[in-house]
């Protein structure tokens, strides 16, 4: 079976959790000066900004101290095509003076469009086990197996463990040159797990899973593995753009 179908079989048995099947996932560090300004710009115009546009679902910003990077962002949408519409693309290259001012701050960020491939679980939580992965291409299909009939039931029967979530990064969406983009470097995760706990325990607890070697034997890299906490929440209303 080709990768293509085999992510679009699984993707069948996604949860009510998330809100659409695309999305887009950042995380980036700040530099210190910059800090409060990424507070302003960031909680009072960018996250608004980005649920105005047509197909944009929620925001969600979560924060780890003394980790880098620090904050991990996601926006949940219908599908990949309204990241990659012409209204979101307009977006990113006529970035707002605020944005352009805070941008310059941005360190160490990683962002993925991405498709949803397998979700489980039907609430969010104020916490989140985030992973980026590299994984090879041809061992595709042997992570999502993993995933989906191993990784996800065992970390789903931990207390405080209510969503678990595969993605996979469309790589040419994630590799659209915009105005936004150009102001800073950008690495592309190819997968990415997400577990939502109701507490920081839950999530390392599930990290622990993850790293106890099952991945490293299918092949698989972890480059990040870190649970963060919500900073903030905001949902599209229906008709509101």
């Amino acid at each position: 079976m080709s990768s293509e179908l085999a992510y679009a079989t699984v993707a069948r048995a996604n949860s009510g959790a998330l809100m659409g099947q695309g999305a887009v996932l950042i995380w980036n560090d700040i530099a210190d000066e910059g800090r409060d300004q990424f507070y302003e710009w960031h909680d009072k115009e960018h996250v608004r900004e980005r649920l105005g546009i047509p197909g944009f679902r929620r925001g969600r910003r979560f924060v780890k101290r003394s980790h880098s990077p620090e904050w991990f962002t996601m926006y949940e949408a219908d599908d990949v095509s309204v990241v990659t519409s012409p209204d979101y693309l307009a977006r990113l290259n006529a970035p707002t003076p605020a944005t352009q001012r805070t941008l310059q701050y941005f360190r160490n960020t990683s962002r993925a469009v991405c498709r949803i491939v397998h979700s489980v679980g039907g609430s969010t939580g104020g916490h989140v086990l985030a992973l980026r992965l590299n994984v090879p291409s041809e061992d595709g299909d042997a992570l999502c197996n993993y995933v989906v009939r191993e990784a996800f039931p065992r970390a789903m029967s931990f207390t405080g463990v209510i969503a678990c979530h595969l993605f996979v990064a469309d790589e040419d969406a994630s590799h659209i040159p915009t105005a936004e983009s150009s102001t800073r470097a950008l690495d592309v995760p190819s997968w990415v797990v997400l577990c939502e706990t109701t507490t920081s325990a839950a999530g390392d607890r599930a990290k622990r899973l993850f790293e106890s070697g099952d991945l490293d034997r299918l092949g698989v890299g972890i480059r990040d593995a870190a649970t963060y906490a919500l900073e903030i929440c905001r949902v599209s209303l229906p008709g509101k753009h």
